[in-house]
């Protein structure tokens, strides 16, 4: 069944009709191409030795292990999640430090290896919040049985 505006003449689908004006207000069908993100600084990562890639592994799988460690032993402690995460990974965020005079070594722009710590943080972050949480909400539902 087609809807019908009430004037009556037209019988342009209501669903149509709504399509054709999010992609003339989005800019989908103008003519114009998208602006493309200048790049400030040519550097390709595959320029990297590999003693500084075994530099930079070496430390993401310490970082890691640290923040295993540290999950698994304040795992129980009662204290709020976002406590906890902030602990552990305040604990463990010297374990990154040989990344950043291994990038300036192969003189990588700061710009990138910050982006690049600082999202080996954020996922650590994320991850580690995760496991907090998850272990709080199982204890509370075992000491609040339905």
């Amino acid at each position: 069944m087609k809807k019908t505006s009430r004037t009556g003449g037209q019988s342009l689908g209501l669903g149509l009709g709504l399509l054709l004006q999010a992609a003339l207000a989005s800019g989908a069908i103008a003519n114009e191409k998208p602006a493309t993100p200048e790049v400030s600084q040519d550097w390709k990562p595959t320029t990297l030795s590999e003693k500084t890639l075994g530099k930079i592994n070496q430390s993401v799988e310490s970082y890691h292990r640290c923040l295993n460690d540290e999950t698994t032993k304040h795992i129980s402690d009662p204290e709020d999640s976002r406590k906890l995460t902030d602990l552990i990974l305040s604990v463990c965020d010297p374990k990154l430090g040989p990344i950043k005079p291994a990038f300036q070594a192969e003189k990588v722009p700061d710009v990138i290896s910050e982006r690049y710590l600082q999202r080996k943080r954020s996922q650590a972050a994320q991850q580690v919040v995760r496991v907090v949480m998850g272990a709080h909400a199982l204890r509370y539902r075992e000491s609040h049985p339905e």
